[in-house]
């Protein structure tokens, strides 16, 4: 018997100083004024870099950086039934911001899975959580990102920045040089946090409901996924729902007219699409605020995770490649709705070439990115080396191709026709576990419990069953150039052979633990029938892998264990 190597493509998607504790008049105050008054200017000018200096204890610093979370957390189960949840639990610390020092402070890690990172994690602090009404400078949150996804480190301002200079309602962002327990993690990105405080500085009347999108779209069965950021609730959102599902074509813009200003909606959509936010609303339901104005009764778009923009990407099949953008993403039922509308998709068209005429400048654009290269080069040379200047010159050159490439795409007449996702949550039918010993270049042998040696379990019903002989077998795949690991186990009852595929790039092929199941590598569960000589999937792997010995060279040990879910397209 001979199973071919099988590969699976998932898509989804220093210390405080307690003598310089912070008086009144130094920025801390109690609640904030009936007339808002906004003293952050100088925090965020972007000229600063803000110094932070982090104290906590040692064993809680480790278990925060440590905290992650699975694909499986997000996808299985009923997963629109709430917004995803936040593995990341808070943590007692005292913090100096430009030498004002709160003793009593709650941090925790942040990050969806891009941003992730156990040695520089991206940080949210609450100086209120633990003594109330505390604020710096009239601010309760701050956000610290880690900029993992940005090797440039200065995508995210850029971003926010064009954004702003569009008319479209985005946080502030500036820098910050970030010490924890006197360990110097060097530049972070210090994003303005959209909570309370931004809206009432950015809105006549600031406080409307603010919701966050995290995988998130406008119909009835995915509302629950919104994550409500401030007051009001999810039915502030129903009224756009409706008409998204509701309305004819012919009726469309005027049914959403009280609901959303359409023609701002469309410039923020070409805002995605000229910076090549991939990550966005458009293209991927994701990294996304909407505040409803309750001056205006209409919700009020406002960009998020922005550290992928400014890059070609093709990494989720995104708005960008190596070889041109599309021009076009309408992932999301409203942006579905306007693309397949004729007026509205002719407005998308022709706001992309407004936006690149009067607002992507590249002589402004390549001057701002000089400008913050040269004001954190100093800080993020000594402490990351000069690695991250390499991914300041990707963003050049994306700046200096983006007009030719994005106008060449229009010009063509750009495509979306993929439908919009289903239900996307998977079902756990299964969980497989096991360990198992290879070497390097056995992939593909005819009889593959010739090979290597391991253990095999696997539950199915409520019922686990041991399997065996077991066989192991490791090499480079031919069509992916991925190293592959499968594991085959024979269940004594029928016969039926079960194999387990890993794929892992071999980039990352070495000891470590691995994520199965979205960035380190991707399996699935295959079953073959000696009696009908067929083989079915029975799903794909959702969990973790342990390598304790990895190399791609011909003829090196590939050994470990794995254990995860095995999982199934779900029905509502």
């Amino acid at each position: 018997m001979r199973l071919a190597p099988l590969v699976v493509l998932v898509a989804v998607v220093g210390c405080g100083d307690d003598s310089n504790q912070a008086p009144e008049d130094a920025g801390v105050d109690v609640g904030q004024p009936d007339a808002f008054v906004d003293l952050t200017g100088p925090y965020f000018a972007p000229d600063h870099i803000v110094e932070v200096s982090i104290t906590m204890a040692p064993s809680d610093w480790n278990a925060l950086r440590m905290q992650t979370r699975t694909f499986g957390s997000i996808i299985e189960g009923d997963c629109l039934a709430q917004p995803i949840p936040s593995p990341f639990t808070e943590f007692s610390a005292s913090i100096t911001i430009d030498g004002t020092t709160f003793p009593q402070v709650s941090i925790r890690k942040k990050g969806f899975f891009g941003s992730l990172d156990m040695n520089k994690p991206s940080l949210k602090v609450d100086l209120d959580d633990l003594v109330a009404d505390t604020t710096y400078l009239g601010l309760e949150k701050l956000t610290f990102n880690n900029a993992r996804q940005d090797s440039s480190l200065v995508r995210q301002c850029l971003a926010y920045k064009i954004f702003t200079d569009a008319g479209i309602v985005a946080p502030r962002c500036n820098f910050a040089h970030v010490r924890v327990n006197g360990a110097d993690l060097g530049i972070y990105v210090n994003v303005e946090s959209i909570d309370r405080h931004f809206a009432r500085r950015r809105y006549v009347q600031g406080e409307g409901g603010l919701f966050e999108g995290t995988l998130s779209d406008f119909r009835t069965s995915w509302m629950n996924t919104f994550d409500i950021k401030g007051k009001g609730d999810r039915s502030d959102l129903l009224p756009l729902v409706t008409v998204l599902e509701t309305a004819s074509d012919a009726n469309l813009v005027t049914a959403l007219a009280p609901h959303l200003d359409v023609d701002k909606f469309i410039t923020y959509w070409a805002m995605e699409m000229v910076t090549n936010h991939w990550d966005g609303y458009a293209n991927d339901r994701n990294n996304f605020f909407v505040y409803k104005d309750p001056s205006t009764g209409k919700l009020d778009f406002i960009p998020w995770g922005v550290d992928a923009t400014f890059q070609p990407n093709a990494t989720f099949g995104g708005i960008g490649n190596t070889t041109g953008p599309i021009a076009i993403a309408a992932a999301g039922l409203l942006t579905n709705r306007l693309w397949n509308n004729p007026p509205t998709k002719q407005m998308i068209l022709d706001r992309q070439r407004v936006m690149l005429a009067n607002v992507f400048n590249e002589t402004k654009l390549l001057a701002e990115v000089a400008r913050m290269e040269t004001l954190i080069g100093p800080i993020a040379d000594s402490v990351s080396g000069t690695g991250w200047r390499n991914g300041v010159t990707s963003v050049r050159n994306f700046i200096n191709q983006r007009r030719a490439r994005l106008s060449a795409a229009l010009d063509a007449g750009p495509v979306w026709n993929q439908p919009l996702a289903d239900y996307p949550c998977l079902d756990v039918v299964a969980k497989v576990t096991g360990t198992f010993t290879a070497t390097y270049g056995t992939l593909g042998a005819t009889n593959p419990f010739g090979q290597g040696s391991g253990t095999f379990s696997i539950m199915i019903g409520g019922s686990t069953t041991t399997l065996t002989p077991v066989g192991a077998t490791a090499g480079t795949d031919a069509a992916s150039g991925t190293s592959l690991i499968q594991i085959f186990g024979q269940r004594g009852s029928d016969g039926h052979v079960f194999a387990v595929s890993i794929s892992v790039p071999r980039n990352i092929f070495f000891p470590r633990g691995v994520d199965i199941g979205f960035f380190d590598s991707m399996g699935a569960v295959y079953e073959y029938n000696p009696t009908t000589d067929t083989t079915q999937q029975v799903g794909i792997m959702l969990g973790t892998m342990s390598l304790t010995q990895a190399s791609s060279q011909a003829n090196a040990p590939v050994a470990g264990s794995f254990s995860s879910n095995v999982d199934v397209q779900g029905t509502p």
